[in-house]
């Protein structure tokens, strides 16, 4: 039996999980067949966490302090019925605005979450880049559709407090394929950087519930372990964990351990 250690690396934190398996592939070695039964309810939720866990590596990856968080709604008037017709009409809109910002050499970069809010009405989240043209642009082609709200800098990425609610953790509810298939849709522009993976094999004696950060190669500054969670195994025996690494200077640190603070890891 092995784990498999999966560090991600964003611009702003890399991300560490580890799965403690019965099963993986060796070089060399016949793979398993395609699987035929039915999906089970534990591995639907682990593909449920993998797709929250890429968008949140996108996001982490391509946006920063400064970029703007945007709400759309609809007036009456144009209020579409279904989460998938909002999602034609945003995706129709900013299609234009990409063939008008590209005449100009604009670069439109955005992550889109469509929901069905608890009044029954669609509107969207998006996250876009810092560029004043795009959101001047934006105002014009959406006003024919109903108003932009919120519109604020992003000012903290580093509470995960934004990208919780824009993502919406896949543990907060029960029946999460549901909503995602109903109620909530997500997409983004072609031009997000895919962050770097760096993936391992290791036997399984080397796992352990208290991982050690790795030694910093950067003068002055140390790897620190945030967020850390382990889950017990589910039934096809599967054992995961899962915490982020930030490189914090070395003042800080001590600072936190010598007041007696407790760390947020």
């Amino acid at each position: 039996m092995a784990y498999i250690f999966k560090r991600v690396h964003t611009k702003h934190r890399d991300f560490v999980t580890r799965t403690k398996c019965y099963y993986y592939a060796r070089p060399g070695k016949k793979r398993r067949g395609v699987r035929v039964a039915p999906t089970g309810e534990s591995k639907k939720k682990r593909n449920a966490h993998r797709a929250y866990l890429k968008r949140k590596y996108l996001i982490y990856n391509n946006f920063d302090i400064g970029d703007f968080w945007i709400t759309l709604t609809y007036i009456n008037a144009k209020l579409p019925e279904t989460v998938e017709a909002a999602q034609r009409i945003l995706m129709n809109v900013l299609s234009k605005l990409r063939k008008k910002l590209k005449r100009k050499n604009i670069p439109l970069v955005y992550f889109v979450k469509t929901e069905l809010g608890e009044q029954g009405r669609v509107h969207h989240h998006l996250l876009i880049k810092n560029n004043f043209p795009v959101i001047s642009y934006l105002y014009e082609y959406w006003k024919g559709f109903g108003n932009v709200k919120d519109f604020k800098e992003i000012y903290n990425l580093a509470n995960g407090k934004l990208v919780s609610y824009m993502l919406r953790t896949p543990q907060e509810n029960e029946n999460d394929e549901a909503d995602e298939k109903n109620e909530v849709k997500f997409s983004h522009s072609r031009n997000l950087a895919e962050p770097e993976i760096e993936t391992r094999i290791y036997p399984a004696e080397n796992f352990r519930e208290n991982p050690k950060p790795p030694k910093s190669s950067e003068e002055g500054k140390v790897w620190v372990i945030e967020n850390l969670n382990n889950w017990f195994p589910d039934i096809d025996g599967y054992i995961y964990q899962e915490y982020e690494l930030v490189l914090k200077e070395v003042e800080n640190v001590e600072t936190i351990r010598s007041s007696g603070a407790k760390h947020p890891n």
